[in-house]
């Protein structure tokens, strides 16, 4: 049972359809009718007119929240009558069921509105608007996602680091207009090369992750070395051309977790450049093992396989 009753409720109605709240709206606009009548038109509901409005407009969109109010309105004006209340001219119940639609127009519009509002900023934080990539925070809830299901269904996963080889140069020597073309190169390659499945992101100024679902060793070595030989081509025809070193971490161990297989892929990148850049290198974690308490893999039965293709 969640200990968040209103978070539970809200991921609840975030996966209805949209008819579906519709439908939901419209009942509880009959629910607050037959209230209102039953109680007179001496007590005012008219603050819950509002929820069935709000309700539309969140989850539905502009437009269910424009259908709702028109039919709360309706439902006040039909309440208001049946309950007795009389007026000493006609026009004065129409005007104020009108007056009731402008003020659920309004708070429909403006929910609508504040709604698509926080889902743009959210995508704002989630991506990287110089390359169009994953940011590290939608990367790192991507990665425990996929390790989650790569643990449930007994698949392999493989994540790969990349780092551009002389990046800091191009910048100091070009500026930061030729330093961020580049990085939309990267970009653009990764985003064309990779699956749909996979997930690329830009997670620092020159680094990148790509998380490659149900991917073996033998499969990450395929998609590194395209992705190597694409950005290669792409990054030669620039004046100043810099290489990539990758580090590729492939988990065979259900029992891994995601800081684990980052800081894996984090360090096996870091001795690639150390031992001369421009190349990738591929691990097998057969067990878990952190490692940025160790700069080598353990031995034993926690020994991971290493190989270097150099591009």
């Amino acid at each position: 049972m969640s200990r968040n009753p209103v978070g539970a409720l809200d991921r609840y109605l975030n996966r209805r359809s949209r008819l579906t709240i519709l439908v939901l709206a419209a009942s509880v606009v009959g629910v607050v009718e037959a209230a209102d009548y039953l109680t007179g038109f001496e007590v005012s509901l008219s603050l819950f007119y509002l929820a069935p409005v709000a309700l539309a407009a969140w989850y539905a969109g502009v437009g269910a929240g424009v259908a709702i109010a028109a039919i709360a309105c309706v439902g006040w004006y039909l309440a208001d009558v049946a309950a007795g209340n009389h007026y000493s001219v006609a026009a004065i119940a129409i005007w104020n069921a009108l007056v009731r639609l402008g003020i659920f127009l309004v708070t429909g519009l403006l929910l609508s509105a504040l709604r698509e509002s926080l889902r743009a900023q959210q995508i704002l934080a989630r991506t990287d608007s110089l390359t169009g990539l994953h940011g590290r925070r939608a990367f790192e809830e991507r990665l425990a996602h996929d390790l989650t299901l790569a643990r449930r269904h007994r698949t392999a996963l493989s994540l790969a680091f990349m780092d551009l080889d002389g990046f800091k140069a191009v910048n100091d020597a070009l500026g930061h207009a030729e330093g961020d073309h580049m990085l939309r190169i990267v970009g653009r390659v990764l985003l064309d090369s990779l699956r749909e499945v996979d997930t690329a992101a830009r997670i620092g100024g020159d680094e990148f992750a790509v998380i490659m679902p149900d991917t073996d060793a033998g499969g990450a070595h395929e998609v590194v070395s395209k992705v190597m030989r694409e950005l290669s081509t792409a990054l030669a025809e620039l004046e100043d051309a810099v290489t990539l070193s990758a580090g590729v971490v492939t988990v065979a161990d259900s029992a891994v977790t995601p800081e684990r297989v980052v800081a894996a892929a984090d360090e096996l990148m870091y001795r690639v450049k150390r031992s001369g850049k421009g190349a990738a290198a591929f691990t097998v974690l057969d067990a878990p093992w952190d490692a940025a308490e160790s700069h080598s893999p353990p031995s034993g039965h926690e020994q991971a396989r290493t190989s270097e293709v150099t591009r």
